[in-house]
């Protein structure tokens, strides 16, 4: 048999996608978060985050044997979508936001957002704003950019320092990201937290 794997961010309604999924082919949803703390593969707990941390390979070990027990056609979803074997694969949707509705989704739910660094200067061309970081971003990250006249949020699909394209960037660096319009130095930066 096999498995049709449903991704994305938080809150860009994969379990609810998943559910209608199951319902309209009568098929068993797994949700990945639920099979981690059933198979006891929550290791500890990360408080500042309030969410539990995986043990991956335990996680690899109880999806496996999901998939080798399943006699029909299963819909998988969560975070963790790629430890599902390759072989069990028959589709694979990844769910995308609007980068404001997904905010807006995110702040409804009580997720908080973490200022992490200012606009230090923008170049119109290409539109890039230069941020000083006073956190870890991450590309994949939601940032929410807000000042006087700018509010605008957007997912960091990449970011470069000196030019050069890095995956994360610590507090202290300062990065490009192009921006969707124009954002304005002293501007705040805040990632929106998970």
């Amino acid at each position: 048999m096999s498995a049709i794997l449903v991704g994305g961010t938080p809150g860009t309604g994969k379990t609810k996608i998943a559910k209608m999924l199951g319902t309209r082919l009568s098929v068993n949803v797994v949700e990945l978060g639920e099979l981690a703390e059933r198979a006891g593969c929550i290791t500890a707990q990360d408080k500042a985050r309030d969410t539990g941390i995986i043990d991956e390979d335990c996680l690899a070990t109880a999806i496996q044997q999901e998939v080798a027990d399943m006699t029909r056609q299963l819909v998988i979803v969560g975070h963790y979508i790629d430890l599902v074997p390759y072989s069990a694969v028959d589709h694979v949707f990844i769910l995308r936001t609007h980068p404001e509705t997904l905010r807006h989704r995110l702040i409804a739910r009580g997720w908080p957002e973490e200022k992490i660094g200012e606009v230090s200067n923008f170049f119109v061309k290409p539109m890039v704003a230069a941020i000083r970081l006073s956190a870890t971003l991450n590309v994949g990250d939601t940032i929410h950019v807000k000042g006087h006249s700018t509010d605008v949020t957007l997912e960091v699909a990449s970011m470069q320092i000196d030019r050069n394209a890095v995956e994360s960037a610590d507090a202290g660096s300062e990065v490009g990201i192009k921006m969707p319009e124009r954002a304005r130095s002293g501007d705040e930066v805040f990632k929106v937290v998970d």
